[in-house]
C-alpha cells in the first residue's frame, strides 16, 4: 500500500529567494519587513543570526546563494519536529486503515466521523500569495465556497474516504518537500503544513493516486 515518492528537485535557493520567503512567510514587524524575532523563534537561534542570514555584501541578490546552512533552512521551510511526525503518524495510520478496509474490518468511529464517505483532494493556489496548497475536503458545496474564499482551485481528486485522501496528501508533500514554505500562523491560518512555492514543478494529482482511487469520479466544479 505503501507508495515510494521520489521528491523533486528543489529550487536554488539565493539570497533573493530567501529574503523573499521570509517576508511572505513572516511578514513586518514595527522594525522592519521581515518578523525577525518570529523567525529565530522557530529555528531556536538569536535575532543576531537570523540579521546575519540576511545580511548581503556579497553581490546581486538574485544571484548570491543564501547565507544559511541547509539545515536551517530546512527547519524554516518546516513545521517542529512534533507537528512533522505528528503528520507522519497520521499518514501511517492512513495506510493501516486502508488496509483494514480492503480487508472488510471497518472501525465504527469511522462511519460516525464520515470518514468512510468520499473525500476531495485539491491543489489550489493561495490568494495574494505565492503558495501552492493540498487540501483534502469533504467536496460539499459549503467546504467548496469556504474553500474558493481563499484560494483557486488547480485541480481536485475525488477519492473514496478520509484515509485515501491523507495518504494522497502526504505524497504530493513528499514530492513537493524541497519546495515547502511554513508561514507563520499570521500570514496562512489552515494548513501550513501543506504548502510550496508557486513555481515549483506542478503536482499532477493523477501522478500519485492510488489504484483503489482512481475511477471517473467528479472533480471539483
Amino acid at each position: 500500500m505503501d507508495t515510494v515518492v521520489t521528491p523533486v528537485r528543489g529550487p536554488r535557493w539565493t539570497q533573493k529567494r530567501f529574503v523573499d520567503m521570509l517576508v511572505d512567510c513572516y511578514g513586518p514587524s514595527s522594525r522592519g519587513p521581515i518578523d525577525i524575532a518570529a523567525v529565530a523563534g522557530h529555528v531556536g537561534v538569536t535575532p543576531a543570526t537570523v540579521r546575519r542570514w540576511l545580511h548581503n555584501d556579497r553581490g546581486a541578490p538574485s544571484r548570491v546563494r543564501a547565507h544559511l546552512p541547509r539545515r536551517r533552512l530546512t527547519q524554516i521551510q518546516r513545521a517542529s519536529e512534533d507537528v512533522e511526525e505528528r503528520n507522519e503518524g497520521r499518514y501511517r495510520y492512513a495506510l493501516s486503515a486502508i488496509g483494514l478496509i480492503e480487508a472488510g474490518q471497518i472501525l465504527p468511529p469511522w462511519r460516525e466521523q464520515n470518514w468512510l464517505d468520499a473525500h476531495t483532494v485539491a491543489v489550489v493556489e493561495i490568494h495574494d500569495k505565492p503558495w501552492h496548497q493540498v487540501v483534502v475536503t469533504k467536496g460539499n458545496h459549503r467546504a467548496v465556497a469556504a474553500l474558493r474564499r481563499r484560494a483557486s482551485i488547480l485541480q481536485s481528486e475525488v477519492v473514496p474516504n478520509r484515509f485515501y485522501a491523507d495518504a494522497l496528501a502526504h505524497h504530493v508533500m513528499v514530492r513537493q518537500q524541497h519546495w515547502r514554505v511554513h508561514p507563520a500562523k499570521s500570514q496562512l491560518a489552515i494548513g501550513r503544513t501543506q504548502v510550496w512555492m508557486a513555481d515549483a514543478p506542478a503536482a499532477d494529482l493523477k501522478t500519485f493516486a492510488l489504484p483503489a482511487a482512481s475511477g471517473d469520479a467528479p472533480s471539483l466544479p
